[in-house]
């Protein structure tokens, strides 16, 4: 990735984040104070700008973020809180299933990570729900999405000339490799698994 990539896709991102504040607005009748699903969206769309400026700050300094491990309910409370937002702006409800492993999860990062490659699947998921299956597994993480959706672009080996790289598929491609996840397609559908040290 070079500074140019980072910097359209930051600025495209960003466009398009203060067009999804402008909606909400313009959707609003101004004399009135903002109704409880306009009050949302705009929460929503706040948040994710946050995401975007997190992970724009991480590729421009080239440093992530410190990792820890957390427990199960807490790393899975995270994740949900990352994957709300989303799920109010595509429309589609998102599960995420404890397989019943419990354990020590990596955290903030490996939730960083579930949330901004679902985010890239959710469009062939909608309108779900989607469902997201976590469990520690042969000395790995494993995240599965069940379903048809296709192996992203932003991750293919070498990317088709006509892929518009987004902030969160360029952090994808960057962060991907840095954790040692590898993704594969499967009859299930996409499987991740990050190594446990």
């Amino acid at each position: 990735m070079n500074s140019e990539s980072l910097w359209r896709a930051t600025l495209h991102d960003f466009s398009n984040l203060l067009a999804g504040l402008q909606g909400v607005l313009d959707l609003s009748d101004p004399r009135l104070p903002l109704d409880a699903r306009s009050r949302s969206r705009l929460e929503c769309t706040l948040e994710d700008g946050k995401v975007l400026i997190g992970m724009a700050r991480a590729m421009a300094l080239s440093r992530p973020y410190a990792e820890g491990m957390v427990s199960w309910p807490e790393w899975r409370a995270g994740l949900d809180e990352r994957m709300q937002p989303m799920a109010m702006l595509y429309r589609c409800p998102i599960e995420i299933i404890d397989n019943g492993e419990a354990g020590a999860w990596p955290a903030p990062l490996l939730q960083d990570w579930a949330a901004a490659f679902t985010r890239q699947i959710l469009p062939w998921a909608a309108p779900g729900p989607l469902r997201l299956e976590a469990r520690i597994q042969e000395g790995a993480w494993t995240l599965t999405w069940p379903g048809d959706a296709p192996f992203p672009a932003a991750l293919q080996p070498e990317l088709p000339s006509d892929t518009l790289m987004n902030l969160p598929s360029l952090w994808l491609r960057e962060m991907t490799p840095r954790l040692g996840i590898v993704l594969v397609q499967t009859d299930r559908g996409l499987v991740a698994r990050m190594p446990c040290p």
